[in-house]
């Protein structure tokens, strides 16, 4: 190796130390972008007034309900609709559609069962904490552990526009599975989209992956 090496003129030499190091440099570029990242933990206050000395954070049982007079008044709103007609020829390039809107409305209004769809939301169990001053919404679904699996957790959010209720059909996938893994699945709903406080101050937003920062 040492011979070949001699035997190379000084350009050549300099030409294959370069590239040496050219390689060496995108290996370790590599190794770091696949090193495990961390998720800077903050100590904000995004409640309402000034953050008190201590906050309670105990988990609590949540149900998702709905009554006779919210569904009513939901009803009225419904029906003091008032569309505008749309641009013609313009089908979804200048907003939703105001023809196809009136289905969607009519279909909410007379169609839709608000009471079975509650039964379907309260299927996994639902909780709420405080995280920093709001009260942040979250299911949690424990796995059907079989003998010989491993339990590994999994946190899956939304993004925007979106809701927890969209990974509804893939936790039984992940919960109830012959596999060797299986999950325990949390589904959070990011704060201000449903049933997960708003922010009371400046300075949140929501980005594409659906993580508040």
């Amino acid at each position: 190796m040492l011979e070949t090496l001699g035997n190379l003129d000084r350009s050549k030499l300099q030409l294959l130390v370069l590239s040496s190091a050219g390689v060496g440099a995108v290996l370790c570029y590599l190794a770091w972008r696949q090193s495990p990242k961390t998720i800077p933990i903050g100590d904000g206050w995004w409640g309402a007034g000034e953050k008190p000395s201590t906050e309670d954070k105990t988990i609590h049982r949540f149900v998702v309900k709905t009554s006779v007079e919210e569904t009513e008044d939901l009803h009225r709103r419904i029906d003091q609709t008032r569309f505008t007609d749309p641009l013609e020829d313009s089908h979804f390039n200048y907003g939703f559609n105001s023809n196809y809107l009136r289905r969607v409305v009519s279909y909410w209004r007379h169609q839709f069962d608000w009471e079975e769809q509650v039964k379907v939301i309260n299927q996994y169990p639902h909780f709420k904490t405080k995280i920093e001053g709001i009260d942040v919404h979250f299911i949690h679904v424990r796995p059907v552990q079989k003998a010989g699996q491993t339990v590994l957790p999994l946190m899956m959010v939304h993004g925007w526009p979106g809701s927890f209720y969209e990974f509804y059909k893939i936790i039984p996938l992940l919960t109830k599975t012959d596999s060797d893994v299986v999950f325990e699945v949390i589904c959070p709903s990011i704060p201000g989209y449903g049933y997960s406080e708003a922010p009371h101050k400046k300075g949140k937003s929501v980005n594409i992956y659906g993580t508040y920062g």
